[in-house]
């Protein structure tokens, strides 16, 4: 008697499901067990597919900063000057870690707060995200001086690293249940505060 052909395993959707449950569970607390059950394909599947938790991890990442997790990031670029720019980098975030039927906060914020030092692949993987993210606000920053444009301060790496600090704090509160209308309200004080800084 002939065999059935076994099931085609659909990557994408693997991943799909694997970005979602990092991102309600955090890194550490996502189990293979919970992995496999929840993506319904056996640990052989997954690891061959894969290769191990960690680089599951960091495919489903990047799948993420390629979709939402990207939105922000372009808003900051496409913005017509800095201070727009980083307005919709924060209210971009807001949007993506208070939508409505999925995980709340930022996967990779949930990732940082959970990953041992000991995953180094993983470890890597979100110091090099930090990083880029970092870089694109100091290039922001730098092209708005050289346009003439005021800014809360001469010091690139500082805004960028309070900009950026703003952003994890969201995430955080995200997770904590602060509402969408609460997380805006924050966003228009730290714009506020840009104001005030740059009218001195």
């Amino acid at each position: 008697m002939a065999r059935g052909r076994p099931r085609q395993f659909d990557r994408d959707a693997a991943l799909d499901g694997a970005m979602r449950l990092f991102w309600t569970r955090g890194y550490q607390d996502t189990s293979i067990s919970d992995l496999t059950v929840h993506l319904g394909i056996g640990s052989p599947s997954l690891y061959a597919a894969f290769g191990s938790k960690a680089s599951l991890f960091c495919e489903a990442a990047d799948r993420y900063q390629a979709r939402d997790g990207g939105r922000p990031g372009a808003a900051l670029e496409a913005a017509a000057s800095a201070r727009a720019g980083v307005e919709a980098l924060l209210r971009e975030n807001v949007t993506l870690f208070t939508r409505r039927g999925g995980p709340r906060g930022c996967l990779l914020t949930r990732a940082t707060l959970s990953c041992p030092p000991s995953d180094t692949a993983v470890v890597h993987y979100l110091e090099r995200s930090r990083r880029e993210r970092l870089a694109a606000l100091q290039a922001r920053f730098r092209a708005a001086m050289a346009a003439g444009e005021p800014l809360p301060s001469d010091d690139h790496d500082t805004l960028a690293q309070h900009y950026d600090a703003q952003v994890q704090g969201l995430a955080v509160r995200a997770l904590e249940g602060a509402t969408r209308r609460t997380l805006l309200g924050t966003v228009d004080l730290t714009m506020t505060a840009w104001d005030a800084m740059t009218t001195r």
